[in-house]
């Protein structure tokens, strides 16, 4: 099994980093954060903060557009190309399928997410001198990379089900109720039905929280979440990754090709 996973990662990985479009995008990502410097460069004192902020926001930006359009297309790229059909019937079992593919594009997404870490990193030293702050970022940029791995099961499920452009859409929906928690327990606290305030707690817990990742402003002024919080992040991540996975197996089983 490991062999087979392997060998489907590894060919993702190699698919996946070719495509134009990452390429275009992963270089325009690289020019913004060089822009920052620029806009820092004229801010009054504020230098530091809007070369951090602005360089964290592009490789997050970065990894979510990997994990959404790059993965709304694998699946269904091999469907159009008729070389799923040609795995299928092959000893694979659509399990090894799913993770393969999840791995070789989570690691295309760690491939980009260190390039353009490498150079915020140089940008920040040789720019604000605060080499001190370099551990706080780069704890930031894991924490992101985490929710990009989450984010990365959500496209492929949706990708084997519909067309890319639909695959990108639910992801993206997905990906800001993720990012909207807090405005939806402010809504469940304002309804007076018990039962509505049922209904709404199930799609708190059913949808994700990626608000348990950014800790991107903490970062730029040297905080460090709790570790226990950390913790329960990772531990969250895992749970509803593996919950993601099962339901991708299970749609994929289903599913005739």
């Amino acid at each position: 099994m490991f062999h087979r996973v392997r060998a489907i990662a590894l060919n993702t990985f190699r698919e996946s980093s070719r495509d134009r479009i990452l390429l275009a995008v992963a270089l325009f990502s690289l020019v913004m954060i060089a822009f920052s410097v620029f806009i820092g460069s004229i801010s009054l004192e504020q230098d530091k903060k809007i070369i951090e902020d602005f360089g964290l926001a592009f490789i997050f930006l970065l990894e979510v557009f990997v994990a959404v359009f790059v993965g709304s297309n694998l699946m269904y790229k091999e469907i159009e190309r008729k070389t799923f059909f040609l795995i299928i019937p092959k000893p694979v079992s659509r399990s090894e399928i799913i993770l393969g593919k999840f791995l070789g594009l989570g690691l295309t997404n760690l491939f980009v997410t260190i390039c353009s870490s490498v150079v915020f990193f140089l940008l920040v030293i040789l720019k604000t001198h605060a080499s001190g702050d370099v551990p706080y970022l780069l704890f930031a940029i894991a924490l992101g990379y985490v929710e990009t791995l989450i984010i990365t099961l959500i496209s492929l499920l949706f990708s084997g089900l519909t067309s890319p452009l639909l695959s990108a859409l639910y992801t993206t929906t997905l990906f800001l109720i993720g990012h909207s928690s807090s405005m939806l327990v402010s809504i469940i606290q304002a309804q007076h039905s018990v039962v509505t305030q049922y209904v709404l707690y199930f799609f708190y817990y059913v949808f994700p929280n990626f608000e348990k990742y950014n800790i991107r402003n903490e970062a730029i002024y040297g905080v460090y979440p709790p570790r226990a919080d950390v913790g329960l992040s990772l531990l969250y991540a895992v749970l509803y990754g593996v919950s993601l996975f099962i339901v991708a197996r299970a749609i994929f089983e289903r599913r005739q090709y």
